[in-house]
């Protein structure tokens, strides 16, 4: 049994406790994530002002505070939209509901603030982008996670342009319109990609 429940910042000791086990879960399904990203959550849901998004983490825990999971949902009110920076489940835990129970939360808020929909990056199930077979595997299953709920990858915009000359596995860029018909404007979809690259 687990709930889900907003945790908006770290200073009551329960919030604490939940932050801390986030990072800690961050840490082992994403280590080539820096520790300064890790360590600037609990800044980053004190201070919207310095990173230009309103974040909102949302946890997984059990009666005894136990995180099971986590999502990280940033909101850009002035562009309309959420990008979901991460999701992930303890590796003990999965599968078992969680990440999509995490996810439709997600796109409650996302509807609530009343946001174009949730954009998100995604690593490539494309051998020409990413070669490494083990990594293509996963890759898809992700994105068939997210295809469940009607997110794609949006095409043409160069996101997945690798950074520096030999990187791999360039990210594609993933849309949820939060079941709305129609995509937004391709000068729209260059606004969201140019706050998303610049506030990252």
């Amino acid at each position: 049994m687990f709930r889900i429940r907003r945790v908006a910042d770290d200073l009551y000791p329960m919030n604490r406790y939940a932050v801390e086990q986030v990072k800690e879960i961050l840490r082992s399904q994403f280590s080539e994530v820096k520790e300064e990203k890790i360590q600037a959550i609990s800044e980053q849901l004190h201070d919207p002002l310095k990173y230009r998004f309103r974040a909102t983490l949302l946890v997984a825990d059990n009666n005894n505070g136990k995180v099971k999971g986590f999502a990280i949902l940033m909101h850009a009110p002035d562009r309309g939209f959420c990008f979901l920076d991460y999701i992930a489940t303890r590796k003990e835990d999965s599968p078992g509901g969680i990440g999509s129970a995490l996810y439709e939360r997600c796109r409650e808020e996302a509807m609530l603030l009343k946001t174009t929909g949730i954009f998100m990056e995604c690593l490539p199930d494309d051998p020409a982008l990413c070669s490494d077979d083990d990594l293509l595997d996963q890759n898809a299953s992700r994105l068939r996670f997210y295809e469940r709920f009607g997110a794609r990858p949006i095409i043409n915009t160069l996101y997945e342009t690798p950074v520096k000359e030999g990187d791999t596995c360039p990210p594609y860029l993933v849309f949820d319109s939060l079941d709305k018909a129609g995509m937004p404007s391709a000068k729209y979809l260059k606004s969201v990609v140019e706050a998303i690259l610049n506030r990252k």
